[in-house]
């Protein structure tokens, strides 16, 4: 079981480290393509509008192909898209390799972590689902600052190189290893899939994912501005803070992964909250050089110890369509993304200040926890008014 995680986590390194790795190295990418920087931004944000709308289309359409199949051919279709990238002879040809890139990002992320969880006891689901989490965590602390590395000694166009060679690797590793376990759902038909997914239960906490990240990317898209301009923290040191933000988030993962083993519905109701206090603690702590550095790490443990509790929530309460509604998920959290982004900008060009980012995030949190405390006591009534209804049934017909 261990060596197949371990695969999974590869492949997912590999698809997060290409999702990731533009954001290092726009520098290099806009004079090398000749154009300006927030062109070549671009790469970042058609990437992340096309897992929105793309994943759930995808996963529909491959519902009925078997997981270890369809894991091969969407890795394939990605290894394709890095090898457009890394050969991009213009600027609009690297946004098509992007595109064929993302295409496939939200489907395989959701069949991993279908596929892992179908590999551990139910009691270990929060677990099965950090691990694969992992694989993204390894990119934003390892795999995003090598390919920012090889763009500055190499070449930008090696990065998207070398990720395809290892996808590659990924692919032979998941032919040799991963079980041939069924269809991506067991629906009888897209149809029933979407008809599946759509309660009020899944639909809340896609909302939820889409406010807590919001809050998340509200604070990592500025979190260096936050260091420097306001704690004044040293910009020598910055990459020490950074690299302690990526040890937090692993920190994160593997507690929010085993919370999640005990009580997904304490862990997701619990952390929420968390979240948006530690982002109220962190506006407070932000002029601080230690108190901002000290917020930020534990910001990451926050986050990263929210995710896996979402993903576990969904896969509980939408067992019958797991793979789509896991897709719309990540789709949900790349549109958080998005929109917490957009909303730092506007704060800062509103003249509050990048400190006040912090207010910000904590806004998307308070509203991400409420949608969450809303949904988890809406499941407890309704669990509690089955076993009523149950006892009073059998009491009537003693």
């Amino acid at each position: 079981m261990y060596i197949r995680m371990a695969v999974l986590i590869l492949a997912i390194f590999c698809v997060g480290t290409a999702e990731l790795s533009p954001s290092g190295m726009l520098g290099e990418l806009s004079r090398d393509m000749s154009v300006t920087i927030p062109t070549a931004g671009l790469l970042v944000t058609v990437y992340a509008l096309t897992v929105v709308f793309g994943g759930p289309i995808i996963t529909a359409v491959t519902t009925r192909i078997r997981r270890k199949h369809l894991l091969v051919l969407l890795l394939l279709v990605f290894v394709l898209g890095n090898v457009v990238c890394a050969t991009a002879p213009s600027f609009g040809v690297l946004l098509v390799g992007r595109v064929i890139t993302a295409v496939i990002q939200g489907t395989f992320m959701a069949v991993c972590v279908v596929t892992a969880g179908a590999m551990v006891a139910e009691n270990r689901q929060g677990s099965a689902v950090a691990g694969t989490q992992f694989g993204v965590t390894l990119a934003t602390v390892l795999g995003v600052p090598f390919g920012t590395l090889m763009a500055q000694q190499v070449d930008w166009r090696a990065t998207f190189g070398t990720v395809a060679v290892l996808a590659s690797v990924a692919i032979i590793l998941i032919l040799l290893t991963i079980p041939d376990a069924g269809t991506s759902s067991d629906s009888s038909s897209v149809r029933h899939e979407i008809l599946a997914f759509a309660n009020r239960q899944v639909i809340g906490t896609v909302l939820a994912t889409v406010l807590c990240s919001g809050a998340m990317f509200t604070v990592i898209t500025y979190m260096v501005p936050l260091l420097t301009d306001v704690g004044g923290f040293p910009a020598a040191w910055v990459s020490a803070v950074l690299l302690a933000y990526g040890v937090g988030s692993i920190i994160g993962n593997v507690i929010g992964g085993r919370c999640a083993d005990r009580s997904v519905e304490a862990t997701v109701l619990g952390l929420s909250w968390a979240l948006a206090v530690v982002c109220v603690i962190f506006w407070i702590a932000a002029p601080s050089a230690g108190g901002s550095a000290a917020l930020l790490v534990l910001f990451s443990i926050a986050t990263f110890a929210l995710i896996p509790g979402l993903q576990v929530r969904i896969l509980s309460t939408a067992s019958d369509a797991p793979t789509l509604s896991l897709t719309v998920n990540m789709a949900a959290f790349a549109l958080g993304a998005a929109l917490g982004s957009w909303a730092g900008g506007q704060v800062i060009t509103l003249g509050f200040g990048v400190r006040a980012v912090t207010l910000a995030a904590a806004l998307f949190g308070a509203l991400g926890a409420l949608v969450i405390t809303q949904v988890v006591y809406a499941a407890r009534r309704a669990t509690a008014s089955t076993t009523d209804g149950s006892a009073a049934g059998i009491e009537a017909s003693r």
